[in-house]
């Protein structure tokens, strides 16, 4: 059963392709990097049903902040809600567009072959982050939406001293991942979507519920938008049943099943 907002959303987003017409060109998406390999696999389904060709601009999640928030100009924004409801009231999204896609969650990753803890309960991974003798995760300073969401679970937990100093903080999206494979780091942590792309990992699970569907992805209109029509059916496309299965391929929860 669709929530209110999401009800209220999808009716917006249906007004606007009614009532706007199509400029038949580009639909500008300004998006987070997390999202972008499952947004690249939905871009080519939705072209090649005869809709407007897709224009990204990806980044990192402090980067997208900056670049809405300064002015960048678009159709629609994919990054986490909290930075979409920041972006609506400033005034920089559309207000009532924004639409929940995805759920991610932080995972846990190891070369392939090793030795696999259970990090099943937030107990057990705990024991773990403090019996691990090296972890690389993202550095929240840069703003890395996975390194975040760590972070403050360590600050939570009081064993924040304690873990940094035996981690390596890296950039956002793959270099965790990499940190692992290159035999840096036993243990890479970050969103599960930005750790699948390096090659040679394995991931812990069943997950810990303090790591699970942590961060919300949602896409919403640009304030800046010319093609209004051509908005509302990319958001409906990527929110939609038909978006599920790309989703979860790149490790991602669908909002949509």
């Amino acid at each position: 059963m669709l929530s209110r907002s999401r009800t209220n959303a999808v009716g917006l987003l249906v007004m606007m392709t009614l009532a706007a017409p199509s400029l038949g060109g580009e639909i500008r998406v300004i998006s987070t990097n997390n999202i972008r390999p499952a947004l690249d696999d939905l871009q080519r389904d939705f072209e090649h049903d005869g809709n407007d060709k897709i224009i990204f601009t990806s980044q990192g999640a402090a980067a997208t902040q900056k670049l809405v928030e300064n002015g960048g100009a678009g159709e629609v924004v994919v990054a986490s809600r909290p930075m979409l409801d920041s972006f609506a009231a400033q005034g920089k999204v559309r207000p009532g567009s924004i639409v929940d896609i995805a759920h991610s969650s932080v995972g846990v990753a190891v070369r392939s072959g090793e030795a696999m803890p259970d990090i099943s309960t937030d107990d057990k991974f705990k024991s773990f982050l403090l019996s691990a003798d090296s972890i690389a995760y993202p550095d929240p300073e840069k703003g890395s939406l996975g390194g975040n969401v760590f972070a403050a679970l360590i600050r939570q937990w009081g064993i924040e001293g304690r873990i940094n100093a035996k981690s390596l903080l890296v950039g956002g999206g793959t270099p965790a991942g990499h940190a692992v494979a290159d035999g840096k780091a036993h243990f890479g942590i970050n969103q599960i979507a930005e750790l699948r792309p390096v090659p040679g990992l394995a991931y812990l699970s069943p997950l810990p519920p303090a790591l699970t569907d942590k961060v919300v992805m949602s896409a919403g209109v640009l304030s800046t938008v010319k093609d209004e029509r051509g908005a509302a059916a990319w958001i409906a496309y990527i929110s939609g049943p038909a978006a599920a299965s790309a989703i979860k391929a790149h490790g991602m929860d669908p909002t949509a099943r």
